[in-house]
């Protein structure tokens, strides 16, 4: 969820939510009317963090007070999961621990043989006893078309998630009863595609994930960063290619009420605030804002993500 939607939501335990409802008075109001000053509330503290920065342009965490720090944390961390649409591919009822992939992230659309190495066997750490799949009849098969997107930061060195609507396809397994969506039957898909009975992209190959340990989810549930909803089979299984519409304003519409209003609420958004960080430990850079040109670099933007852009 945006920012101003996580402040508004998570005022038990944030001091910026907390001050954003107190601008309000603690009345309900309408979306459009919570949402535009959240919306000021964000843009004034980032401002004022920017001011800091020194005359090498950089910006020292430790420098911040309380406020300051903690709002510059929601917004960095708010970029790094930019309008995500995540399905959740499993969860334990006892501990709450979940794995997702994001859904609306593509990487590649054909293989190299290094990414296609990496999509069917992960990445090579020499193991000599570890099977390998066979890379040649893979390439044959997915190389001149596949669908490969970045499932999220963990596990990345793992082979990719395959994810597709078959329901007879060897080796897979349904994600959950009735939902339609299978994952794995690589071997299956290989041969499916080489013989002429699927096409390349019938597929969905995911390339990392997100992993919450214990109830760290349902954790961002509360704190209103990320807003659940039914899982819909059409959805989960779409192409996130050059849609016409961004995946993540699609999903809100279609749940319509409050979260379509907030779809588009976002979708009045001009420009962003731009400031650079700089860790005083690693002195690693870290560049907040979120234009296309420079999150492309991370693979956090595609074709659908820049028509938003150049539509707004």
């Amino acid at each position: 969820m945006p920012l101003e939607v996580e402040l508004f939501r998570n005022y038990r335990h944030s001091v910026m939510g907390t001050l954003l409802r107190k601008k309000l008075d603690n009345e309900v109001v309408e979306p459009s009317t919570w949402y535009a000053k959240a919306q000021t509330l964000v843009e004034e503290h980032m401002l004022t963090i920017a001011a800091k920065a020194g005359d090498d342009g950089q910006i020292y965490p430790t420098s911040l007070d309380d406020d300051a720090s903690e709002m510059l944390t929601l917004y960095l961390d708010n970029q790094e999961t930019w309008q995500e649409v995540c399905l959740v591919m499993e969860r334990n009822e006892s501990n709450g621990a979940a794995t997702t992939l994001v859904l609306n992230r593509p990487m590649a659309l054909k293989l190299t043989d290094s990414l296609g190495q990496l999509v069917l066997n992960g990445a090579y750490r020499g193991e000599k006893t570890k099977p390998k799949k066979d890379v040649t009849r893979f390439m044959r098969a997915f190389g001149g078309e596949c669908a490969v997107y970045i499932g999220g930061p963990d596990d990345q060195d793992q082979p990719a998630v395959l994810v597709h609507g078959l329901a007879d396809l060897a080796g897979a397994n349904e994600i959950s009863p009735g939902s339609g969506i299978y994952q794995g039957g690589i071997e299956a898909a290989v041969e499916g595609v080489l013989s002429g009975k699927y096409q390349p992209l019938d597929f969905r190959f995911f390339v990392g994930r997100h992993v919450y340990v214990e109830s760290t989810l349902d954790l961002s549930v509360v704190l209103g960063k990320y807003q659940p909803v039914a899982c819909a089979r059409s959805v989960a299984l779409k192409q996130c290619l050059s849609l016409p519409k961004p995946l993540w304003h699609e999903v809100l519409e279609l749940c319509a009420g409050e979260l379509a209003d907030i779809s588009e609420l976002e979708m009045l958004k001009r420009d962003d605030l731009k400031f650079e960080i700089i860790d005083e430990d690693d002195e690693d850079e870290d560049d907040d804002d979120d234009s296309p040109d420079e999150l492309d670099e991370l693979d956090r933007f595609d074709d659908e993500d820049d028509e938003y852009y150049s539509s707004t």
